[in-house]
């Protein structure tokens, strides 16, 4: 059986993920670990959870000594991601001595990482764009940096981030060794392997552009005003486990989320426009288990490295084949089982799910769902008849049950027990709950 000392690894290190349960590497680990620490130029094509932040991470470690200047620059596509290898790096260099790696990207504090990076770190993890920022302000020499990792290659590139890529490249020494990684290779991709790389070797694992084979896929389809109520019905069969609902927009993001809450289910919501405090609150609560279903856009597809993820629900249909690729990447990783489900409203996505079908090499399993008895979104009937007298207590009642008290003109003013009083509302809606005993879900 293969170990981590037999890939030429010091034993820090090899002490390290002994502590951290990892016994044996994964094959992408196995086959770039030598080459990096060789000082090779490395295309790993590999899906996602099979182990590739460990696969730079490690050899960058080893080769890392005390000087106090950026010897390795890890660049990634969002701040999610960057946290995490952050993160995996000082699980690894907790005992080592000289290591100290500082993680800067956009939405975080610029003063803060400007002393972090003059406190002297010698590895560096980073967003395109706030390293480009960096750059210009001269707080981010890389003249000395010996290793480049780029790591989701293809999503940088997918979000319009090679000009800053390559930007960043060229302020790095000719000489460097340039390590990519990759779930899926494009034409952009072996661009900057041909103009940025020194003879680079191409290590594969699995066929490139394919979804875990671990994972049950299936789609099911429904009327589009109808998408919440079958996501409402699917939640419901499904077994209790830690879930993501990915959506296309932000706008779709609240929506869904506020849908949820209606409906009984404890939901927490992730997308760009979130400030960067709520957004790492968000993701203590969902690492940390507080909440289980976690509504996103694709900012989190490759930024969340969450053990034990049991459903990927598509609502809305991904806009290609990668993104696809890396949102069911999300459960069934190292070598789990996990299930991946898409809501679909037209017969051109149908359409559309079997070209992914065809192209990510996976089976996607047509299936159906019962709506009857699930409840959907209704917009409390208005009162037509101005300056009628009204039965405020009915009133209000039906509008709680409903869970629908917000917005409403009587929200100040609610009758309990025959009189009329003002901010009683909170009281109100706890009794009411009580009465017809509403819970919530913790899913």
């Amino acid at each position: 059986m293969k170990t981590f000392s037999n890939l030429g690894l010091n034993d820090s290190i090899c002490k390290a993920m002994q502590q951290l349960e990892f016994d044996s590497p994964t094959e992408i680990q196995t086959r770039s670990i030598p080459m990096i620490l060789q000082g090779k130029d490395i295309v790993g094509l590999s899906q996602t959870g099979t182990g590739k932040t460990f696969a730079f991470a490690l050899p960058i470690i080893q080769n890392t000594d005390e000087n106090k200047f950026v010897q390795s620059l890890i660049i990634c596509p969002t701040r999610e991601l960057a946290e995490q290898i952050l993160l995996e790096i000082k699980k690894i260099t907790a005992k080592i001595q000289g290591v100290r790696a500082v993680a800067i990207y956009g939405g975080a504090d610029m003063q803060h990482q400007v002393y972090s990076l003059k406190r002297g770190a010698n590895i560096v993890i980073g967003t395109p764009g706030r390293i480009m920022d960096h750059i210009r302000r001269k707080t981010l020499k890389l003249g000395l940096v010996h290793t480049v990792v780029l790591d989701e290659a293809d999503e940088m590139l997918n979000m319009g981030f090679r000009q800053d890529i390559e930007e960043i490249l060229r302020n790095t020494p000719e000489e460097r060794q340039t390590i990519m990684f990759s779930a899926t290779m494009s034409k952009d991709i072996m661009a900057i392997t041909k103009n940025f790389m020194h003879s680079p070797t191409t290590i594969q694992v699995g066929s490139p552009n394919t979804t875990i084979s671990s994972v049950k896929q299936s789609y099911f389809v429904c009327q589009k005003d109808k998408k919440k109520r079958a996501l409402h019905a699917l939640l419901s069969e499904l077994p209790r486990g830690r879930t993501i609902i990915f959506c296309n927009t932000k706008k779709m993001v609240d929506s869904v989320q506020l849908y949820l809450k209606k409906m009984g289910f404890m939901a927490l919501a992730l997308h760009g426009d979130m400030p960067q405090s709520v957004r790492k609150r968000v993701m203590n609560e969902y690492k940390s288990e507080q909440n289980n279903l976690l509504v996103t856009t694709d900012v989190a597809a490759r930024g969340i490295d969450v053990k034990d993820i049991m459903h990927v629900i598509n609502f809305d249909l991904p806009q290609n084949n990668e993104y696809y690729i890396h949102r069911v990447g999300r459960t069934g990783r190292a070598g789990k089982s996990g299930n991946a489900y898409t809501l679909l409203n037209t017969p051109e996505q149908i359409a559309e799910i079997r070209e992914i079908e065809k192209k990510t090499n996976s089976k996607i399993t047509a299936s159906s769902l019962t709506l009857d008895g699930y409840a959907t979104e209704t917009t409390p009937t208005q009162n037509k008849t101005r300056g009628k007298k009204l039965n405020i207590k009915s009133r209000e009642k039906r509008a709680i049950i409903a869970g629908h008290t917000t917005g409403s003109r009587y929200n100040n003013r609610i009758n309990i027990n025959g009189s009329s009083k003002r901010g009683t509302k909170k009281r109100t809606l706890r009794k009411t709950h009580q009465t017809k005993k509403q819970t919530r879900i913790h899913y």
